[in-house]
């Protein structure tokens, strides 16, 4: 009887002893998520809500137990690989990211980015055979579930991203693209201008659409809008800009096969300046009856065309280090 008493003690006492020892283990592991999830949330908060990761970083980020979710750019930014998707989709996904702290809860959602460079490792082990990749990882469910942004479906857009990955969290994500005050003074610019033609058209209207002057400035309109590569973002939708490296709008997108709306405002106004110049030293220039007018007004229009060819030249080397052709600069 007593031994038995005993014995009885003795397990109620080893159970008491494994009840606090687990207790402090989940108590340990609690205090171990809280501690990462405050480490995750200064990051994203100093960087724009973007986590930049390694091979380390990310394992130890996506590592079970997880109460967050994580969406992760897999990319390839270097110059050795220029991959031109990733550097148009990289301030795509920033975009979104840049809405982070606008979030309902912080706490359950955050953007990383991992690039080649730094995470080849990564990259064998989920077989990225491409890039960009986006991943959705649940709260969780380490990498074993994850679930991946199909580009050729929703494009290269903040906002088809965006509603994607609201679908998936459950919560509202919106990019917060900056508004386009040059397309809005373009659209007035555009219907002031119509109505003055209207207006020309009603009180002169047989004479105006038989000069010649309407329909050489109808053309080179026109030609204008196609050969800037109009038609081009009228196709693909590009966005209008694209945030920079520091964090302001860039004028132009890497590469020959890629665009954006500003680009294409840009280079029509270089074509306008270099049509116009020529167009003055052949029809205004030699009507001027002062020689010495006219002689300021030749090296004027020269320098003016030189000057606007050099530019334009520039820009295309800028788009692409290897294009061959410079005059000025």
């Amino acid at each position: 009887m007593g031994l038995s008493r005993a014995l009885l003690l003795c397990v109620m006492a080893l159970v008491a002893i494994l009840s606090i020892s687990t207790s402090r283990v989940a108590e340990a592991a609690d205090e171990a998520l809280a501690s990462k999830v405050n480490r995750l949330s200064t990051i994203a908060s100093r960087n724009r809500g973007v986590v930049d990761m390694t091979d380390n970083i990310f394992g130890e980020i996506i590592a079970s137990p997880r109460n967050y979710s994580m969406v992760v750019l897999f990319t390839a930014m270097g110059p050795e690989i220029n991959c031109v998707p990733c550097k148009n989709f990289d301030p795509e996904f920033r975009m979104v990211a840049k809405g982070w702290p606008k979030l309902a809860d912080t706490t359950k959602l955050f953007f990383g980015v991992l690039d080649f460079q730094d995470g080849r490792d990564t990259f064998r082990q989920l077989g990225m055979q491409s890039a960009p990749s986006v991943l959705y990882f649940p709260a969780s469910e380490g990498m074993g579930s994850q679930d991946r942004f199909d580009f050729s479906k929703h494009g290269f857009q903040a906002e088809s991203f965006a509603s994607w990955l609201s679908q998936r969290t459950g919560m509202e994500i919106r990019p917060n693209r900056p508004f386009d005050f040059v397309a809005l003074a373009l659209k007035l610019f555009f219907v002031l201008g119509a109505l003055a033609c209207a207006h020309l058209v009603y009180t002169r209207a047989g004479s105006l659409l038989r000069g010649k002057y309407l329909w050489a400035a109808v053309s080179l309109f026109t030609i204008f809008v196609m050969i800037s590569g109009h038609m081009w973002n009228h196709i693909r939708k590009p966005p209008y800009s694209i945030p920079g490296k520091d964090g302001s709008s860039a004028l132009m997108a890497q590469g020959f096969q890629n665009q954006i709306g500003i680009e294409t405002q840009i280079i029509a106004v270089i074509y306008a300046l270099l049509c116009g110049s020529v167009i003055s030293l052949i029809s205004a220039v030699p009507k001027m009856e002062n020689p010495v007018r006219q002689q300021m007004a030749v090296f004027a229009w020269i320098a003016i065309l030189v000057i606007t060819y050099s530019i334009l030249l520039q820009f295309f080397r800028l788009k692409n280090p290897a294009y061959p052709f410079r005059l000025l600069f």
